[in-house]
């Protein structure tokens, strides 16, 4: 970094001075004569603005997002308990539960994971469990579909490693939270 750019940087006027001194001398050795700040230009606050509103669109697409599969998931259970009658027949049995059982499982799941996501409130949690389950429902409730007809549950499960990752963002309960502990 040159001596210009680094007194730009902290805002320093500089000047030299060639009393007593060669010519070559001064040019390389700058004496700080006045440190009135300089106006920032807007190159420099670009950035910033740029980035708070980077930022503040991302807040808004978690937001967007969260909203949308908690919505979707959160009919998809009233969908399920609608339909429960002709699922128990789709749902096998496991780990010791009946198909009805499993059916009835899943939807409370949906259900309460969909209203904490809409929410933003406990995100990252629900979304791991949320994998957990979107993955389970591919390979393991149906190992017999093909992947074209998985694809749509792993499809929902990389939106919920998306969200385990970024968090709820700032419109959420969770951050809600956060700023009210401190």
């Amino acid at each position: 970094m040159t001596t210009k750019q680094h007194n730009k940087r902290h805002n320093t006027t500089v000047s030299t001075s060639t009393h007593g001194v060669s010519a070559s001398t001064a040019a390389t050795t700058p004496h700080v004569v006045s440190t009135t700040p300089l106006p920032p230009s807007a190159a420099e606050e670009e950035p910033t603005s740029c980035a708070k509103a980077a930022a503040g669109r991302a807040d808004s697409g978690i937001l967007f997002l969260r909203l949308f599969i908690g919505t979707l998931l959160f009919t998809q259970a009233i969908t399920k308990s609608q339909q429960y009658p002709w699922l128990e027949q789709e749902y096998p049995s496991m780990w010791g539960l009946s198909s009805a059982s499993v059916v009835s499982l899943v939807g409370v799941i949906e259900a309460v994971a969909g209203a904490l996501l809409a929410m933003g409130l406990l995100t990252r949690i629900t979304s791991a469990v949320m994998t957990v389950v979107m993955f389970g429902a591919a390979f393991l409730l149906f190992p017999s579909q093909t992947f074209d007809q998985a694809e749509l549950k792993v499809v929902y499960a990389g939106i919920y490693i998306f969200l385990l990752i970024a968090g709820a963002g700032r419109y959420s309960l969770d951050r809600l939270i956060c700023t009210l502990r401190g």
